[in-house]
């Protein structure tokens, strides 16, 4: 492969407090499992800092299916799942050395030690031409949180459903008893969270016995204090997210999807999102956060969450970073160069059927789904299944339709 820009170290530091405050060892073992998927992203030359193992088998199935010399790529990875950010796992292994060698820092989101290890270093931090200062870190991290994206859609003109702040439990129950007075539901979320975290929908129910089971539901939330959202439970039919990239000429669309969740909480997307009445507004919405943020200085990746009712939408959540669903639109593109755009459908399914990852692998192209040649393509984007029970997979091709019989394929292969 031609090398078309200077080396990077790939960090994967989705354990980051920029996306969770007080997260607990469960979330951030959910976040660290898969992170052997960063590969995907790697060119020869590169450094990947993981924090789970990367399996043989699964870097000699990238290497094959991308075409990928993994022997001029460094990896960095623990040889168990870790819970630390990603620089202190390469610390501990003696390995700084090597994500220095690069010139260029990579990071899957702004933070505290990303900036600071990029400032001693000198590396640069990608996407950036010079380093950030504090007050875009700042930023990002009030616009990460809930209340942050509120207030600033809010001050931009732009939807959110009907809701507020707490900063205590105790007023948290004082404001949903009062707020459920008149609705049936209310959604409830940590303010600092990702991927649907500690996501809570409360109902109603009768007023007799409301401010107890309100208490409860409130005693039973994740977090230590640093406050919560509750929003309106809308009757949602989707729940379209718009990807955009902030570089130093200007605000751009990079990807639309319709994200899959589970509880609340995300699991997978189809993408393009459907065009539907209020897809143009949704994408103005964004464009027009991308200008607030390229004015005060950001770039990079960032993506706009909404929910779609049948009177119109709401901005659910803003994620100032790069996504899950970054990587799985770099790597459809990767598979289908050529194409624009990309129609694909990832997700990460619970399996009954007791597979190893070559047995998974040979059955996928066996289906016909694994040459370069296909019509669609389809690709085990980690190996977690011994770990989580997941088979996480993405399928890509030309035509949304075709797209969609072949997940039905891999999801019969798979046993899902």
């Amino acid at each position: 492969m031609t090398h078309e820009r200077p080396s990077r170290t790939i960090l994967s530091n989705l354990n980051s407090d920029t996306m969770a405050d007080d997260p607990t060892d469960r979330y951030l073992r959910a976040m660290a499992v898969p992170t052997a998927r960063m590969l995907w992203e790697a060119e020869p030359g590169d450094c990947v800092v993981m924090l789970a193992p990367c399996p043989p088998e699964f870097r000699d199935y990238v290497a094959r299916t991308v075409a990928l010399d993994v022997g001029a790529v460094d990896i960095v990875a623990p040889p168990d799942t870790a819970t630390a950010h990603p620089l202190d796992v390469a610390a501990a292994l003696g390995a700084t050395g090597l994500l220095t060698r690069r010139p260029v820092l990579d990071p899957f989101a702004l933070d505290r030690p990303v900036l600071d290890f990029a400032r001693r270093t000198g590396m640069r931090l990608h996407p950036y031409t010079t380093h950030p200062d504090d007050a875009v870190l700042n930023l990002v991290r009030r616009v990460n949180t809930k209340s942050g994206i509120r207030e600033t859609a809010a001050s931009l003109g732009l939807p959110v459903a009907d809701g507020g702040f707490a900063a205590t439990r105790p007023e948290l129950v004082r404001r949903l008893v009062a707020f459920l007075a008149d609705r049936p539901a209310a959604i409830v979320k940590p303010d600092r969270s990702s991927t649907g975290f500690g996501n809570t929908v409360i109902e109603a129910g009768a007023r007799e016995s409301r401010e107890a089971r309100v208490g409860e539901a409130v005693a039973g939330l994740p977090g230590r204090g640093r406050g919560w959202v509750y929003e309106e439970f809308l009757p949602l039919t989707a729940s379209p997210s718009m990807e955009m990239t902030v570089e130093d000429a200007g605000v751009a669309p990079y990807y639309s999807c319709d994200q899959r969740t589970v509880n609340n909480a995300w699991t997978g997307m189809v993408t393009p999102a459907a065009e539907g009445p209020h897809s143009a507004a949704m994408l103005e919405a964004a464009t027009v956060l991308g200008r607030w943020l390229h004015a005060h200085g950001y770039r990079g990746i960032f993506d706009v969450d909404c929910g779609t009712y049948d009177g119109g939408y709401v901005i659910t959540e803003a994620n100032v970073r790069t996504t899950g669903g970054t990587y799985l639109e770099k790597l459809a593109r990767r598979l289908r160069p050529g194409d624009g755009p990309v129609h694909w459908r990832a997700d990460g399914r619970f399996s009954k059927d007791h597979l190893g990852f070559r047995e998974a692998v040979r059955r996928v192209e066996a289906a016909g789904l694994g040459g370069t040649s296909a019509d669609v393509r389809a690709v085990l984007t980690t190996d977690t299944r011994a770990v989580d029970g997941k088979w996480r997979y993405l399928v890509a091709g030309r035509d949304a339709g075709v797209v969609a019989e072949a997940e039905r394929t891999v999801e019969e292969a798979l046993g899902i």
